[in-house]
């Protein structure tokens, strides 16, 4: 079930861009974000990007505007955009608002870890690019795709997940109930154990001794260094003492599946976390 959850997204792009018609004439875009970048090419708009921001891994050979939270204005407006589009992420506000006085559009479409939430920024993208058909086929697969993940979750014992932020030099963060990782955890059925925390907060070595969660889940700048779970332990030593660690059941979360909300990469994550879960139950 896992491999055909993940294969239908990693194929939902290409065959929604074969069948898609043009987008919007003349339309040149900017997509700041992963998150925004893949709906765009799930829904067709490839031949319409003219650069990404440098979080965006696809697709490849698209020019690199910069930071998403860091942009500058001259290296946009030198590729002459009509659009910029990426979510409330984006900024500064300052360079946002150099780009309007140039008269090029900005959308910026407001972000939620909800299903809801994505499928709002799907219509507003298809609306942008010309093509609700393609959107509507897109939110379709999305919903069959959640369908299977929750019966999946359902299966699975609900274990105490903690999702840990890592940054070398930096206190170790853990996700809270109103952030995308944990409703990766929550869509895949568990339980985050901080779950009445608001946002990313430091976590201190006797909490997190405390909440003995079952699996963990780590991410961060460097997040493929953590897929080994000795490279966590050897910074986190504190997990030692936690059915986690002593059973070395942490895993390394792609980074990209944690910005602007929920999104195709996200919901791929929250299917391989199902898995773990199971493997732990």
């Amino acid at each position: 079930m896992g491999r055909r959850f993940a294969l239908a997204f990693s194929l939902l792009g290409c065959a929604l861009s074969l069948s898609s018609p043009s987008v919007m004439a003349g339309e040149r875009i900017v997509s700041i974000g992963p998150a925004t970048t893949e709906l765009i090419l799930a829904l067709g708009g490839e031949q319409s990007l003219v650069a990404t921001d440098v979080s965006s891994p696809e697709p490849r050979g698209v020019p690199k505007v910069g930071y998403h939270r860091a942009l500058a204005a001259e290296g946009i407006l030198s590729l002459s955009p009509t659009l910029v589009v990426g979510s409330d992420e984006m900024g500064p506000n300052s360079t946002l608002d150099q780009l309007r006085r140039a008269n090029v559009k900005v959308e910026v479409m407001a972000t939620a870890p909800t299903l809801a939430n994505l499928n709002e920024r799907i219509d507003t993208l298809a609306h942008l690019l010309g093509d609700q058909t393609a959107g509507s086929k897109l939110k379709e697969e999305i919903a069959a795709q959640s369908d299977t993940l929750a019966a999946q979750a359902k299966q699975n014992k609900p274990l105490k997940v903690a999702f840990l932020l890592l940054h070398k030099g930096q206190p170790t963060s853990i996700a809270g109930g109103n952030t995308t990782a944990s409703a990766l955890v929550t869509l895949a059925g568990g339980v985050n154990p901080v779950a009445g925390l608001h946002d990313y907060k430091p976590v201190s070595t006797e909490s997190l001794i405390e909440l003995q969660p079952d699996l963990v889940l780590v991410s961060g700048r460097d997040w493929q260094q953590y897929q080994d779970p000795d490279a966590v332990l050897s910074q986190v030593p504190a997990l030692s003492a936690t059915p986690a660690g002593k059973n070395k059941a942490i895993h390394a979360i792609d980074g990209h599946a944690l910005q602007g909300g929920l999104s195709l990469r996200s919901l791929q994550q929250a299917n391989q976390i199902a898995q773990w879960i199971k493997q732990g139950s």
